[in-house]
């Protein structure tokens, strides 16, 4: 069975508007995308479906998924009305977009076709895909001031009868530098809803250099761990490449595997009957909570374990999550992205909310992880969560980096005051920072 995701957008509805679509075959994926410079947000939602089922040769049985309810209800449930009043509403007034739904009748006729209704900007890692790839088609017509519509990638062999071109541009990955770069985002722009959030962002962290990304509420922040985690994407332009590990375009999957994440919409969403055994387990699947059909072997769940007695939550096996303290849940999800044993950790504002006893206890556990060799990257607004063996600092602020470098040159009371828009005193100890009024 085919998957498709497709979605649109338009600037201003109407207005100059894009489209994108995912179709993946196999484990193989294509990315398309396009825009006109004058449409509408319905017509480009039906025109992403459109041109994803008229790549293909010969009829195939797929799965179309989509944000729009007016494409999903349209062509499951009201377009028989509007056939038989002769392309009428109820009232009968001419359908809108007619020409496109005639269009879509006709594609959906030659193939089997299951038709599903995703929520938008909601977390789901495909719609977002193909939201970016939306928003780089508007751009890109935009640009052009006329019609655009191209094939962005063919990330493997295609063996189904996809109309790709014999070059497609696929991106090739970097080679690996002898410095092993875990982390490279270059000239991203990345929206969130109808926010753009970056705009020709770049930054890279290597491997064993410790980080700390400082900025007020509304950054970034949050969308760069989302960015990181695969929960959002760039715009697809040429000069854009993520590559996690030297890699670009890689499952987000094994990217969860390889890197630790733990943040706050994680713990908010984080199922609240899940015991505490399985929130550990659970991360083998990246899941938030275990289900019948995941399978533990006994050294994964011995494992699991010896990391819960590491972490000191053992005798809280049982307990469920929404019964344990805040500190005590944010320990388990450090232990259930500590099961892969990843080289590097990323930290979301680690000890918010915790009282001074449980703070110091996590950042002690933060720094063992440091001295067993895991790289760190923590994002936060928290001064006092900066351990000492993190030496470097990004200072963030409405989606730009406005300072990179070494924590004893960064961290003065001039740049912190500029950063939060506030006085702010500086205050050293024993290696760490803490934020006073100014």
């Amino acid at each position: 069975m085919i998957e498709i995701y497709t979605d649109g957008a338009c600037s201003g509805n109407p207005g100059p508007g894009g489209w994108g679509a995912l179709l993946r075959i196999d484990g193989a994926e294509t990315e398309l995308c396009g825009g006109e410079p004058a449409t509408t947000n319905n017509r480009m939602e039906l025109l992403a479906v459109i041109e994803a089922l008229q790549s293909f040769t010969q009829p195939v049985a797929a799965r179309v998924y989509t944000d729009s309810q007016y494409v999903q209800k349209g062509i499951s449930e009201w377009i028989h009305s509007w056939k038989r009043r002769g392309w009428k509403t109820a009232s009968k007034e001419p359908v809108k977009n007619e020409d496109l739904w005639r269009r879509l009748d006709a594609l959906a006729t030659g193939h089997t076709i299951e038709w599903h209704w995703v929520r938008g900007h909601n977390g789901h890692v495909d719609n977002e895909r193909v939201d970016a790839l939306a928003r780089a088609g508007l751009e890109q017509s935009r640009r052009a001031g006329k019609p655009i519509s191209r094939p962005i990638a063919v990330v493997a062999p295609v063996s189904a009868p996809v109309s790709a071109p014999a070059k497609a541009p696929v991106k090739e990955p970097r080679q690996k530098a002898s410095s092993r770069p875990i982390l490279e985002i270059q000239h991203a722009t990345v929206y969130r809803g109808d926010t753009c959030v970056f705009s020709d962002f770049s930054f890279a962290l290597q491997e064993g250099e410790h980080a700390a990304i400082v900025g007020p509420n509304g950054a970034g922040k949050s969308t760069l761990l989302k960015l990181l985690a695969g929960g959002v994407h760039p715009l697809p332009l040429d000069e854009t490449h993520i590559r996690i590990f030297g890699e670009e375009g890689g499952s987000v999957w094994e990217v969860r595997k390889r890197l630790g994440i733990v943040s706050h919409d994680l713990q908010k969403d984080y199922l609240i009957c899940a015991e505490g055994l399985n929130v550990i387990l659970s991360g083998y699947y990246a899941s938030n909570d275990t289900y019948e059909y995941q399978e533990f072997s006994e050294a994964q769940v011995a494992r699991a374990r010896d990391i819960m007695k590491e972490l000191g939550v053992e005798p809280l096996a049982g307990r469920r999550f929404g019964h344990l303290s805040t500190g005590e849940q944010r320990r388990f999800l450090l232990g259930r992205a500590l099961v892969h044993d990843p080289s590097v950790l990323v930290l979301d504002e680690p000890t918010s909310g915790l009282d001074l006893k449980a703070c110091f206890q996590y950042l002690d556990l933060l720094r063992a992880q440091i001295r067993k060799g895991k790289t760190v990257l923590l994002v936060t607004h928290h001064l006092h969560e900066i351990p000492p063996e993190i030496e470097r600092v990004v200072l963030l602020k409405g989606g730009e980096i406005v300072a990179d470098g070494a924590k004893a040159n960064l961290l003065t009371d001039v740049n912190l005051s500029r950063l939060f828009d506030q006085p702010v005193t500086l205050v050293r100890a024993n290696g760490w920072y803490q934020a006073l009024p100014g």
